[in-house]
């Protein structure tokens, strides 16, 4: 394959539009069933703290075998690897639909996990190769855009086939758009890697190597990592307690939050991957971040539905455009042998921070209420604005 080819010149070209749409089924496969899991493993006979756990085997599941699936995503073929962890999420999904007891649900559950972190790390990685390298943040940016439809789309079709035709016909309407997601893998050509063949076998052959720290992490997107980690405890603190907030009156209008917040990111992503092309990751992070935690800071103060909207069009235009730029620039201009490793290290600590963003708030709020938990959450964009700055800095001082 010709350098052309790995390196397009347009970033709408045929192989990113196809990541795109496998990208934009399974998210939409995924988030149709999130919603109503923990329901589900109620009427399974499961107490609210087993259904509870039993919803978070996803992410538990796949941040347990995140350290090895990116190190196995650069020694095999990303094509093969993303067909396998396509059948496998469309397989457990049917599992689920078809479930009898919690521990079948369980076991599901966490199946659909291990697929999920091949997923996640195959696709930022395959798209990383197949857009021009001066548009990856506007690449990631689309990309991003099929999470957040999917976000916004999934639970409400979720729950609401859910109530009307059963839990069970929600999963195999999960599987079935990742049935076509496994097809749409078969037919995906994706760029072989210049090395070659015969470098494959031989890292294959010295298989144990895999499980060393320096194969399973790439360390250059640790920092990254940590301050995507950071945005995200405040995204998950919201997803999780904003509803309990309104419902309990401490604020006015949440829903209207995951509305807004929807809609803005829709054009605030787009935008900031490529002002991060053109101008820097720099240029997009730092004043990102200080909208996102003005907005917090605000919520904090003021409670009315108004401030709810406003709170979501600044972590819109903030966290989400932040957390794009970030994600693109650790992939960006990384060695194609490494990319799976670079991606996979760089969605830890997200994962990481999603859980510990409803168990710290969950503490917050139970302790000093809703507006301290808010403030939370923008001490939380701080430390990841101060952690990015740091970083930057110590790159600088370094170059």
């Amino acid at each position: 394959m010709d350098v052309a080819e790995m390196s397009p010149e347009r970033l709408w070209n045929r192989k990113y539009v196809h990541v795109l749409l496998m990208e934009s089924v399974m998210q939409m496969a995924l988030y149709l069933t999130r919603p109503i899991t923990a329901s589900y493993a109620v009427s399974l006979g499961a107490s609210v703290a087993l259904a509870g756990f039993i919803a978070g085997l996803l992410a538990t599941a796949a941040m347990a075998i995140r350290p090895i699936s990116g190190s196995l995503s650069d020694v095999f073929s990303k094509k093969n690897l993303l067909v396998a962890a396509s059948a496998i999420f469309a397989v457990s999904a049917l599992g689920c639909a078809t479930a009898t007891t919690t521990l079948a649900l369980a076991i599901w559950c966490a199946m659909q996990g291990f697929a999920f972190a091949f997923k996640s790390t195959l696709v930022i990685s395959m798209a990383s190769l197949v857009v021009p390298k001066g548009s990856l943040g506007s690449g990631v940016g689309w990309l991003s855009i099929a999470y957040t439809l999917a976000c916004a789309l999934g639970p409400a079709i979720g729950s609401s086939l859910g109530s009307s035709l059963g839990y069970s016909s929600v999963y195999v309407l999960s599987a079935c758009l990742l049935i076509v997601g496994f097809f749409l893998a078969i037919a995906f050509k994706a760029p072989e890697p210049a090395s070659g063949r015969k470098d494959v076998h031989r890292r294959i052959g010295n298989f144990a190597n895999l499980f060393k720290p320096s194969k399973m992490f790439y360390g250059p997107a640790v920092a990254y990592s940590v301050v995507a980690g950071l945005m995200m405890i405040a995204q998950g603190t919201n997803n999780t307690f904003l509803v309990l907030m309104g419902e309990q009156g401490s604020i006015q209008g949440a829903p209207f939050y995951f509305v807004v917040y929807s809609v803005v990111t829709l054009a605030s992503k787009p935008l900031a991957g490529r002002v991060s092309d053109r101008y820097g990751v720099s240029v997009v992070v730092v004043p990102a971040l200080a909208v996102a935690m003005a907005g917090m800071v605000q919520l904090s103060v003021f409670h009315s539905a108004l401030s709810v909207c406003v709170a979501a069009a600044c972590m819109a235009v903030g966290q989400a455009s932040a957390y794009a730029a970030v994600q693109a620039e650790s992939v960006r201009g990384v060695d194609e042998r490494k990319l799976g490793r670079a991606a996979n290290t760089f969605y830890i600590g997200p994962d990481i921070g999603m859980g510990l963003g409803p168990v710290l708030g969950g503490f917050v709020l139970q302790t000093w209420g809703a507006p301290a938990t808010f403030a939370f959450n923008a001490i939380a964009i701080l430390l990841s604005l101060l952690a990015f700055l740091a970083y930057r800095a110590a790159r600088r001082s370094a170059a």
